[in-house]
């Protein structure tokens, strides 16, 4: 089904809060950003304030680039104003990426000043981000109007790649 879908339609919008913001792609890339560095960073340190810093550059190294890239492509789409203006009007509608990786490395601190485990704390971060990949392939799927079956089916494949990272992260360490 289409954006439009039943779930849409019936005035049931369970997508709407991720919507919101306009950039839930963006919010899967933070997460998935932030899972990625926050697991190759622990990997090499146990210092949490290292981990934590480093992936916390990564995200927003990450997020300037996606900025970058949607005011080139706004050229392309004819817009004629300058660069940093172009990058003014792409902050505005990317924060996205940013709000979509801070939960794991608040996870990944939070847990870490409770049990001073940076492993735990590490792989608590990472079923963070997993969390958030499968609630987001929930929402979609239900805003594009599929039933619960096909949500639960579309959410689950999209938690997979948080596995990925999360098993990879355990056969490295």
């Amino acid at each position: 089904m289409t954006l439009h879908g039943a779930g849409v339609a019936a005035g049931r919008n369970p997508g709407r809060r991720l919507l919101r913001g306009g950039d839930p792609a963006g919010l899967l890339y933070g997460a998935i950003v932030s899972a990625t560095a926050l697991a190759a960073v622990s990997l090499s340190t146990s210092e949490a304030v290292r981990v934590a810093i480093a992936t916390g550059a990564v995200l927003v190294i990450y997020w300037m680039a996606d900025l970058y890239v949607h005011a080139l492509a706004m050229r392309f789409e004819g817009d004629s104003r300058g660069l940093l203006r172009r990058l003014g009007s792409s902050a505005t509608r990317k924060s996205g990426v940013l709000m979509g990786g801070l939960p794991s490395i608040a996870v990944y601190v939070g847990v870490y000043a409770v049990t001073r485990n940076p492993t735990v704390a590490a792989f608590s971060a990472l079923v963070c981000a997993i969390g958030i990949l499968t609630i987001a392939g929930y929402l979609g799927a239900r805003h594009a109007g599929d039933p619960r079956r096909a949500a639960m089916l579309e959410a689950s494949g999209a938690g997979m790649l948080g596995v990925v990272v999360l098993f990879a992260k355990s056969l490295l360490h």
